[in-house]
């Protein structure tokens, strides 16, 4: 485990701003959390970076084939919670909440949801009860999208399982191009699974089009690049593979140097490059091997039903 002030501290001291044994300053300590949080969201842009995948499952709604994804912050509002109970009150419900939206405050547990909203009443209902009475205070919230989860940067592969009893079958879906997506005419056209999937990554929700519409709620695995996410506060404990600790304090070293009138070097520039390169090779994708449709080469055999398909089997 580690935190983000061990981080910035051993970054500090690879260029030699603090020595060990002394306290971070609390001006330094802001400015360094918000370059390294700056830091780990722009590696989400760089695969070679990213040290693993998700796999996000969801229910498909019938005859829809576009879908919203991802789970953003929308913002705050003034509310109280009291202790063992799940409802907020004294609230301004804000016009763009929708339940499944996540909430975060003084008193409410992690993990909790808006399960309905009572504009009227001016209060919410959530998903577990408060474990505090602080009074008034300020609660963030989220606004998923119909499949909710962290918005991707980019989608990697996904089936549809169609569960048939005791059996489960998987029929993979193609991830295809824009181009390719707007070349099908008739997207709407139903069938019991899609075949194919466009992912756009607006924001702040991205959106998923796939052909063909899904004819029941078969279950979507979609599997997207872990974000390395930054951290809410510097005492934060973090889990990180092995290599990437060593990796962001020299990487965040370069970044703070310049803050900290300290020059870069070559033996500085050596270290960060050995400690990039030591996580870059591990998550380095394998050359897929080769594969070709059985469709594009014939068997070989004399083929009586050639009139049916102009002898180009």
């Amino acid at each position: 485990m580690t935190t983000a002030n061990q981080l910035i501290f051993g970054a500090l001291l690879n260029i030699n701003a603090y020595a060990p044994g002394e306290s971070l300053r609390a001006a330094d300590s802001a400015n360094s959390l918000e370059v390294l949080n700056d830091l780990l969201e722009s590696w989400g842009n760089d695969r070679a970076q990213v040290y693993c995948t998700n796999e996000d499952v969801f229910t498909f709604t019938a005859g829809q084939y576009e879908y919203t994804v991802g789970n953003y912050d929308a913002g705050q509002f003034a509310g109280t919670v009291t202790s063992a109970s799940p409802t907020i009150t004294g609230v301004t419900v804000p016009a763009d909440m929708i339940v499944r939206g996540d909430l975060s405050g003084t008193g409410i547990p992690t993990g909790t949801t808006i399960l309905s909203t009572n504009p009227g009443a001016g209060t919410i209902l959530m998903s577990a009860n408060a474990t505090l009475s602080p009074g008034v205070q300020q609660i963030r919230y989220t606004i998923p999208g119909d499949f909710k989860m962290s918005r991707p940067l980019r989608v990697l592969d996904s089936f549809t399982r169609i569960n048939s009893g005791t059996a489960a079958l998987d029929y993979p879906i193609t991830v295809t191009s824009r181009e390719r997506y707007i070349e099908i005419g008739f997207k709407a056209i139903t069938s019991p699974w899609p075949v194919a999937m466009w992912y756009n990554p607006m924001m702040p929700l991205g959106m998923l089009s796939f052909y063909e519409a899904p004819q029941s709620g078969g279950e979507l695995h979609l599997y997207s690049d872990v974000l390395l996410t930054g951290f809410p506060l510097l005492t934060t404990d973090v889990r990180m593979p092995q290599g990437y600790s060593r990796m962001i304090k020299w990487v965040l070293a370069k970044e703070l140097a310049p803050q900290f009138g300290k020059e870069w070097s070559l033996p500085h520039e050596n270290n960060m490059k050995a400690a990039l390169m030591n996580v870059r090779q591990i998550n380095k994708q394998p050359v897929p091997v080769a594969s070709f449709d059985a469709e594009l080469y014939g068997s070989g055999r004399n083929d009586a039903g050639w009139i049916n398909n102009g002898g180009f089997r």
